[in-house]
């Protein structure tokens, strides 16, 4: 689990300016969608429905989703699907021992712990990022497609590249679709649902440890603000 001590007061002022900024483009957008992710969130779980779709999901994220009832936190899962998917690989930093190379089938079907994205190293739209996560895997699966070292891969509208620790996706489309529990979400809420979420966040720390402390959230509990003493 990861434990980020923040600067809370410059993230705090870089978040409202993602969201005040006018107008912000699909690639703003797009770095706030994973910059919300990957921060202290985790890839819980993948599906396809070759050739039409792949859906990648994500839980611990930065996006404030309301619970469906005061005793729970927000839900903080968010699925991805890439539909009309161009490539997707599995990769991985180091090689695998054998009883270990079909990781991305126990991911799929729940017999694997899922791995917390590693930030820094999750991105939409960072070209230069994406061509060093590839020189750095030492395997890389292609389940549809090709390979994300070709140069067309680069060229798609829609590309997520990441690692979750040793383990990683790359996938490009045409087109991408955001769900959560609740329904479909649009790519421009991404910003407010962000911002919600830190002012959330402010009201679990400031609450905690009293008698109206609210529900116990893993994406605040390893968020922890700098203590100004």
């Amino acid at each position: 689990m990861k434990n980020f001590f923040k600067n809370i007061f410059n993230k705090e002022k870089k978040e409202i300016e993602k969201v005040t900024a006018e107008p912000l483009t699909e690639n703003q957008i797009l770095e706030i969608l994973g910059d919300a992710i990957s921060d202290v969130g985790y890839w819980s779980w993948w599906t396809t429905n070759l050739p039409k779709v792949i859906q990648i999901e994500f839980g611990g994220t930065q996006l404030y989703l309301p619970p469906s009832n005061n005793s729970q936190p927000p839900n903080t899962q968010i699925a991805i699907q890439f539909r009309n998917p161009k490539s997707i690989s599995f990769i991985t930093r180091e090689e695998l021992k054998i009883d270990n190379k079909n990781w991305f089938d126990d991911l799929h079907n729940d017999k694997m712990e899922p791995p917390t994205c590693s930030h820094g190293e999750f991105t939409f739209t960072d070209q230069t990022l994406m061509a060093q996560i590839f020189n750095d895997a030492k395997t890389i699966n292609t389940i549809h497609g090709y390979s994300p070292k070709n140069s067309l891969f680069q060229t798609e509208k829609y590309k997520l590249v990441f690692w979750a620790g040793d383990y990683g996706l790359a996938v490009s489309s045409e087109e991408i679709r955001l769900l959560t529990k609740d329904g479909d979400i649009e790519l421009d809420q991404i910003p407010s649902v962000h911002s919600q979420w830190w002012t959330y966040w402010r009201k679990y720390w400031d609450l905690i440890n009293t008698k109206n402390a609210l529900p116990k959230d893993y994406a605040c509990e390893v968020t922890i603000p700098i203590k100004n003493d």
